[in-house]
């Protein structure tokens, strides 16, 4: 027999409209491994591009291409200075929740 309470507290809690979306999106922009260590290196503090470049042994095109997708994610913002772009990361959600995927991993060991 179905267990109605569950099934209600279930669906109260699915996100509504375009939130499962958005963050589906999150989740994609931090699938691609890549990505997910340019974010990481950004929680250590902001950088510029070819900063960033150096620390992922990559090329500036390549490490661009990543930086702009981010951005547009919502995960990374930027800023210019001269002739450089700044990157960091946004906000310290993204380090918080660094820090429970590292302790979720811990407790799997």
């Amino acid at each position: 027999m179905p267990d109605k309470r569950a099934i209600e507290k279930a669906r109260r809690i699915i996100p509504k409209g375009g939130e499962c979306d958005k963050i589906s999106d999150i989740f994609k922009a931090l699938g691609d491994p890549n990505r997910l260590k340019v974010v990481k290196a950004l929680t250590a503090g902001e950088l510029c591009s070819s900063d960033v470049a150096q620390i992922m042994e990559m090329e500036n095109s390549t490490v661009s291409h990543q930086l702009k997708y981010l951005r547009n994610s919502g995960i990374i913002s930027s800023r210019k200075e001269g002739k450089y772009i700044y990157y960091k990361v946004e906000n310290e959600c993204v380090k918080k929740l660094f820090a429970l995927v590292e302790k979720h991993l811990l407790q799997c060991e």
